[in-house]
């Protein structure tokens, strides 16, 4: 048939058949001819259209230096992070987001091919941009496809998510292709993808915090490395970027969704475009597929912050103060040469920038404290039984309302352990997590409280054997005593020791292993009481100016933080030199230091001093008031210390030093309710001190130099040891002697005597009388004015305050109103402002595209007149 047809058509049998045959095929072929003509000249339109508007979007982009383009994509927030002193990592700074960067190397092999497989199986063969998908994904946006496949590199996904934004334009992306094939020409391809692996969000981790970066996605997800993920992992992972909140499988908090298949879903699809990619075998795959990921996800985490509050809260505030000094020093900032009444904002604004850097610069904090050590310091904390006595209750004022409420009051304790040599903090006890939980309040260094016979050492015989008024061996008259250097007043009680008896002669070390009260207030007003006090403020402890001079400061009415207490006793462990104590030993960035801790020692005591005080302070275990603390020791050692409690026992101490480490305990109420159990408080601080002295030394026992003692130094001589001070009382032995003595003499002489000694009496007996009643009416004449001034200072407070507040308000809201008039009517101003524009340029656009359009539709038709001619 074929055949037959040909030899018709070549062939015609006739004039009119072959006439017509010409002509069809004349048309014919002219059709084909136009049509081809008509397809290149739209093609060839189209074609330098598309160049022309592509050009247009891209006319203002100005293209950055390679350099500049490297540091913008590898620029992103890296989470910075807090190590213990023993070197394990503690946490990371609270962040939106957090990341940890990783090199390539260190990633899984599986991870990298699963990643290309899935988002750029041509990695590494284009040159940043493929044009055919490229035009597919513009041709899906034009036509509102369903079907969307993405036109994307791995290069461009870069670009977006580092150097341009996630708006949805034909601009953008004529941007991002623009500079993907110039990122290409700045950076390898490991350079790029590494980058790309580093910044790309991975949903959220088992703390149900935001998570960026690979590296954060393995340890948050998988709780590994990136370096060590298996195949089915590197899969999981790989898919989770395409949808990170839909494909993650942590809720907020941390919590595994109940539905995981979309996730197993996702993570099958990589693994069936590896084994296409030819990345992975069959076996490799199938294998891979049957594999139940959801056994290898970490388990909700519990925060860092809510484990050790205290540690965390602590190491962000020392960290903030380091960080805003070293912020002004980089400016060349000096607090001295700032003008007062700006210090304080030009503090706040660097301050804020500190804030900034720690959570988002990568800064590594590395504390002093043994987690070790700091871990077995919480146990007894924690236990309620070293608690047995029932909480109790104050009335106190709720500072927002203003309202008295009643407040739960349970007993309290504060510990700190400070290496006596260089002042690094090894473990501090914040609180005791009363009903399970830390509050905001550490104990350890902002509880500034009376330090009752603790004082003792630091300041008063210390400084009286520095002074040469006593050695251990001198006698005093523990007696009834009022204090002499400041006037006595009527009512006044005499000086009391634990106990209410009196001892009579006793040695320093005696006063000291018992804490009597009488011989440390006689020694201390023998001395220049300001310039002892300066011992303690030499230390960075600060003492107001009304205890300078008040010969109570003996007793301990000093307010001090435990920490504070703890480093003054370390400098007598440490033979009189101070070294202040501190938290943080160091802060990293990029594995340089910009900042390193310097144990700087200052002087304060002679080394003499300090030893002959530790000498007399070790009988304090052995025969004094630590002995039931004593009993529960296990820590082996040369343990040296004193204890102390405050009037109406509101606190209670011991402070204990080996020639390593110092170790100072507190216990009693935040709100200074008395302790329980007049008998048995002591017993409670004593053994929470013993437990945390056996625990940490169990823990971690170098620190302690157990096998030390505090050796003699060369200036301590035998005489040193004797009553060789200058302060000197007669035995009171001597003085009863001496009274029969002179009673001896005739009868007359006597009955004289006994008649004057009567007359005495009577004298006496009558200006007391007289003297209770001017007291007695002098007291209720004080207590009423002094009643009558606290009613009326309060109502002027109350009266006060109320205006205040009622002041305040009105000028609140006069400026709430007043600013939210000025924001509306500048909101108004600008939308109009944004309309007008937006009109005019929608308008000037609207002109030049109907001119342009006139123009081409112009050009067009010439052409075509032309092309009929």
């Amino acid at each position: 048939m074929r055949e037959n047809w040909f030899k018709f058509w070549n062939h015609p049998r006739t004039k009119a058949v072959r006439h017509w045959s010409n002509i069809t095929y004349d048309v014919s072929w002219n059709i084909i001819l136009f049509l081809i003509i008509g397809v290149l000249l739209v093609g060839s339109f189209s074609v330098g259209a598309a160049g022309g508007y592509f050009a247009s979007l891209v006319k203002d982009t100005k293209a950055p230096k390679l350099t500049e383009m490297k540091q913008q994509v590898n620029s992103y927030a890296v989470t910075s992070e807090i190590y213990w002193g023993s070197g394990e990592k503690l946490t990371n700074i609270a962040t939106d987001e957090e990341r940890q960067p990783v090199n390539i190397k260190e990633i899984s092999p599986y991870l990298l091919d699963a990643v290309l497989s899935t988002e750029d199986v041509d990695f590494y063969e284009h040159d940043g941009v493929v044009p055919k998908a490229t035009l597919r994904a513009v041709l899906q946006e034009l036509t509102n496809s369903s079907s969307r496949t993405g036109g994307s590199t791995l290069t461009q996904q870069l670009i977006k998510n580092q150097i341009l934004t996630n708006e949805v334009s034909f601009e953008r992306k004529a941007k991002e292709i623009i500079l993907a094939l110039r990122l290409e020409n700045a950076m390898t391809k490991d350079e790029i993808l590494q980058a790309y692996l580093n910044v790309v969000s991975f949903g959220r981790n088992s703390l149900g915090r935001n998570i960026a970066g690979i590296e954060a996605a393995s340890r948050g997800v998988f709780n590994k490395p990136a370096k060590k993920l298996t195949l089915p992992q590197a899969a999981f992972l790989a898919g989770i970027p395409k949808n990170p909140y839909y494909y993650t499988p942590y809720l907020q908090g941390g919590v595994v969704k109940k539905d995981l298949t979309p996730s197993t879903n996702r993570m099958k699809t990589v693994l069936k475009r590896m084994y296409v990619a030819k990345s992975i075998t069959k076996a490799q795959y199938e294998k891979a597929v049957k594999y139940d990921i959801t056994k290898d996800f970490a388990k909700t985490s519990k925060r860092s912050r809510d484990t050790y509050p205290y540690v965390y809260d602590l190491a962000e505030k020392e960290a903030l103060k380091i960080m805003t000094s070293y912020f002004m020093k980089q400016d060349g900032i000096k607090e001295d040469e700032v003008k007062p009444s700006e210090l304080a904002e030009v503090k706040a604004n660097y301050r804020d920038q500190a804030m900034i850097a720690m959570k988002q610069g990568g800064y590594k904090i590395h504390l002093t404290l043994d987690k070790k050590i700091h871990e077995a310091m919480q146990a007894p904390a924690k236990n309620a039984a070293n608690f047995p006595s029932a909480p109790q209750y104050k009335q106190v004022v709720n500072p927002k309302t203003k309202k008295t409420v009643t407040k739960k009051d349970p007993e309290e304790t504060a510990a700190v352990m400070v290496q006596n040599e260089t002042g690094r903090i090894l473990g501090f006890v914040g609180g005791r997590y009363t009903d399970g939980t830390a509050d905001d309040f550490n104990r350890a260094f902002q509880a500034k409280r009376q330090i009752g016979s603790t004082a003792k050492p630091i300041l008063v015989y210390s400084n009286g054997i520095e002074n040469g008024l006593i050695t251990p061996a001198s006698t005093i008259n523990d007696e009834e005593y009022y204090y002499q250097t400041v006037p006595r007043q009527p009512g006044d009680n005499p000086i009391n020791n634990e106990g209410g008896r009196y001892r009579g002669n006793v040695t320093v070390r005696e006063a000291l292993e018992l804490s009597l009260n009488v011989p440390a207030v006689k020694t201390y007003e023998k001395m220049n009481m300001s310039n002892s006090i300066q011992k303690l403020v030499d230390m960075g402890i600060e003492i107001p100016d009304n205890i300078r001079y008040a010969p109570s400061a003996a007793l301990g009415t000093m307010e001090i933080t435990p920490v504070e207490l703890a480093g003054a006793y370390a400098t007598l462990a440490n033979y009189g030199q101070y070294v202040k104590p501190y938290v943080i030993s160091k802060i990293t960035k990029d594995g340089k230091n910009i900042y390193k801790a310097k144990s700087k020692k200052k002087r304060i005591y002679q080394d003499r001093t300090a030893y002959l005080t530790l000498d007399m302070m070790r009988g304090v275990f052995d025969k004094g008031t630590a002995q039931y603390a004593n009993s529960l020791l296990k820590a082996p050692g040369d343990w040296a210390g004193k204890t102390g409690t405050t009037n109406e026992i509101k606190d209670s101490y011991l402070v204990g030093s080996t020639p390593g480490v110092t170790l100072a305990v507190w216990t009693g109420h935040d709100q200074n309710n008395s302790l329980m159990g007049a008998t048995t408080y002591y017993q409670r601080t004593q053994n929470l001190w013993a437990q945390m002295a056996n625990l940490t030394y169990n823990a971690n026992s170098s620190y302690f130099k157990s096998g030390a003692r505090f050796n003699q130094p060369a200036s301590v001589s035998a005489d040193d040891f004797k009553n060789t001070g200058r302060f000197k009382e007669e035995d009171q032995k001597k003085k009863k002697r001496k009274r029969r003595k002179s009673g001896s003499g005739s009868g007359k002489e006597k009955a004289s005597r006994t008649r004057s000694k009567e007359k005495e009496a009577e004298a006496k007996a009558d200006a007391d009388a007289k003297q209770k009643a001017d007291d007695s009416k002098a007291k209720a004449d004080a207590d009423a004015k002094r009643k009558a001034d606290e009613a009326k200072a309060k109502a002027d407070a109350d009266a006060k305050r109320k205006a205040d507040e009622a002041k305040a308000k009105a000028d609140a809201d006069a400026k709430r109103k007043a600013d939210e008039a000025k924001a509306k009517a500048d909101a108004d101003a600008k939308r109009k402002a944004d309309e007008a524009k937006a009109k005019a340029d929608a308008d000037a656009k609207r002109k030049a595209d109907e001119a342009k359009a006139k123009a081409d539709a112009k050009k067009k038709a010439d052409e075509n007149r032309k092309n009929a001619e």
